[in-house]
């Protein structure tokens, strides 16, 4: 058989596992459906053992690697508590904690990977909603929303920007100076569509009523009050106070990182070697003025994106070698005969293959057939892929993740009715950021 058609056969299925995942009695997760289709491609001789191994982009990993550890530390430390904390205490009203979920969670998923931060917060909020006898449901929209549009700011806020700039070569600078403008007018459309549609259900809780309470008791004895019973809060305040000198080293390795990204067209360094230098400078120090042991960090680390990453990569190289990238350049408009697509066609297509098989493979699909030296396609790529993954659950990990971690509290995420929320969020902020990006740049 052609090696064009046999490329063609494992790229589709591949791409149909990602994108389906489930079968009957049988569920194949996203890192397995990759792993499988490179497997397939050495086997069937699309793929070399070495072109296997040069095709991984090292790039990449690093800075994954990287900045999961110094999230997993914070993790440990008891800084994602800390902050649920906060937010009850400064939170007036539901509307404040519904902005205050949003803002937070968005701040978070731009300074680090946003499939980590909604992992790490959807409990806490669940918890905190519990407290509030609130609907939660409401607030884990907001919250998956909010940590695809945060992360959409920088170059490590996902991990389809992270390969997207280290592909293009695009500086941390350059790369956020375009899109934190997006980012900050889509949250604040979010925002104000989710507050119409949920507004009945928002305005439901106890946050005035603790806010009160707050003011007449005072912050301490209330939040030794609402912590009380609740396991996790406990551990997580206990982790706090125990590892208080590891969490402050945290909050300065991580803060230095950024300044070295902020830096790092300067000093000539990648973003994925200032990354993994964090990473590693965070092993080693905090386990030295805490109890955190560095291979607890490292076992925080999300090795399954890791691995999804490198079958991919193997894929497309099996995708590039065999001649079916050409074929595919053909079949999709503005690509043909060498042809670059305008912003706007590449934003839809974008939008539409992301939602058929989620933003990172459809970004690495895309990425090959976009010339480096175009970085405003590269910046609509980042935006687009990511922005469109909030229309359905399925459209991006966050979303996924959010859905599963609720579930596996007793709380339905109904694939429907986050449509109904996601959907019209997607499609105006795409339009926002479009003609933002086509307006400023």
């Amino acid at each position: 058989m052609d090696v064009l058609w046999v490329a063609f056969a494992v790229f589709l299925a591949t791409y149909a596992l990602i994108s389906i995942r489930r079968f009957p009695k049988v569920r194949v997760e996203r890192p397995a459906a990759a792993l499988i289709g490179a497997a397939l491609m050495i086997v069937l001789g699309v793929v070399g053992p070495g072109d296997a191994i040069s095709a991984i982009n090292l790039d990449i990993v690093l800075l994954l690697v990287g900045m999961m550890i110094l999230v997993a530390g914070l993790e440990l430390c008891g800084f994602f508590e800390w902050v649920s904390l906060r937010m009850i205490r400064y939170s007036k009203d539901q509307f404040t904690f519904l902005v205050l979920t949003m803002v937070v969670t968005g701040t978070l998923s731009a300074l680090v990977l946003n499939d980590t931060v909604v992992l790490l917060f959807t409990p806490i909020i669940i918890r905190t909603c519990r407290l509030l006898k609130s609907n939660p449901v409401p607030f884990l929209v907001a919250e998956a929303m909010a940590a695809n549009i945060g992360s959409v700011a920088t170059a490590v806020g996902n991990p389809q920007n992270a390969y997207i700039a280290t592909k293009a070569g695009i500086s941390f600078v350059d790369f956020s100076a375009r899109l934190v403008p997006v980012a900050v007018v889509c949250m604040l459309v979010a925002i104000a569509i989710l507050y119409i549609i949920y507004r009945k259900e928002i305005n439901k809780g106890s946050a005035q009523e603790f806010r009160r309470k707050i003011l007449s008791d005072g912050w301490a004895i209330f939040q030794e009050e609402i912590v009380k019973g609740d396991v996790l809060a406990q551990s997580g305040l206990r982790k706090m106070k125990e590892h208080r000198l590891g969490l402050y080293a945290l909050l300065l390795i991580t803060a230095g990182t950024f300044v070295a990204f902020v830096a790092s067209h300067v000093i000539d360094a990648p973003l994925a070697i200032v990354a993994f230098l964090g990473g590693v400078v965070a092993l080693f120090v905090v386990p030295m003025v805490s109890k955190v042991k560095a291979k607890d960090m490292l076992g925080g680390v999300d090795w399954s994106i890791i691995l999804f990453f490198i079958g991919l990569f193997i894929v497309l190289r099996g995708v590039r070698d065999s001649g079916l990238l050409t074929e595919i350049k053909d079949f999709f408009p503005g690509f043909d005969d060498g042809g670059v697509p305008t912003v706007g066609w590449l934003t839809a297509l974008s939008a539409m293959l992301s939602n058929l098989v989620s933003n990172v493979p459809s970004v690495m699909l895309l990425s090959e057939l976009i010339p480096i030296s175009e970085t405003d396609l590269w910046i609509a790529l980042a935006s687009s892929s990511t922005l469109a993954g909030n229309a359905t659950i399925l459209g991006a990990a966050a979303n996924i993740i959010v859905a599963e971690k609720a579930e596996g509290m007793g709380v339905e995420v109904n694939f429907w009715k986050f449509t109904l929320v996601g959907f019209p969020i997607a499609m105006a902020t795409l339009f926002v950021s479009t003609l933002m990006l086509l307006v400023l740049f």
